[in-house]
């Protein structure tokens, strides 16, 4: 007579369980998509901008509105920074972390593309968009507020992560300015 072999019970997995192991990646998936939606439309909003033909007035506007509320979406979903617990009845210290991905890319992105513009109406639309001038201006633009970047570095006692946010940020914001005031056109 054969006895039977004895199988090591399993632990029975609760519904929650099983849906928390998949809910860590919801939130990066889902800021991925925005990104790219925001990426895709920001090329119609800047030819927009930069007075460049492209698709039409209404392409172009609607590029602008699609480009505008996934970047407001994209920051509005950026998760809050972690706090550690208190020290010793000092309160509670914020934990210092690099910017969330989705938006170091995004900022990294639009600033290169902002500046690529303003590099190809600076030569006042002589020169292919793609053209080595083009990108050699782009470049040392971007080499620019790398070194600013530096510079805010080394000021701040070694602070990283504001020069990071110095690099992401001061090319979106003094392009925009340049193409919004018409300074190259």
């Amino acid at each position: 007579m054969m006895v039977p072999k004895r199988e090591t019970p399993r632990a029975i997995e609760e519904r929650g369980t099983v849906k928390a192991k998949y809910a860590r990646f919801f939130w990066p998936v889902l800021r991925g998509m925005v990104l790219i939606v925001a990426l895709c439309a920001f090329i119609p909003f800047l030819a927009f901008l930069a007075g460049l033909p492209y698709g039409g007035t209404w392409g172009a506007a609607m590029g602008g509105g699609v480009f505008m509320l996934a970047s407001l979406t994209l920051m509005a979903m950026i998760p809050k920074p972690e706090t550690r617990p208190a020290i010793e009845g000092k309160g509670t210290a914020r934990r210092l972390r690099l910017p969330d991905w989705s938006l170091v890319s995004y900022c990294f992105i639009t600033g290169l593309g902002w500046n690529w513009v303003c590099a190809f109406l600076w030569f006042s639309r002589r020169y292919a968009f793609f053209s080595t001038p083009v990108i050699a201006v782009t470049g040392l633009i971007m080499a620019f507020y790398a070194a600013i970047a530096l510079l805010v570095d080394r000021l701040t006692g070694g602070n990283w992560r504001t020069a990071l946010l110095v690099f992401l940020f001061a090319p979106v914001v003094l392009a925009g300015i340049v193409l919004r005031l018409g300074l190259l056109r």
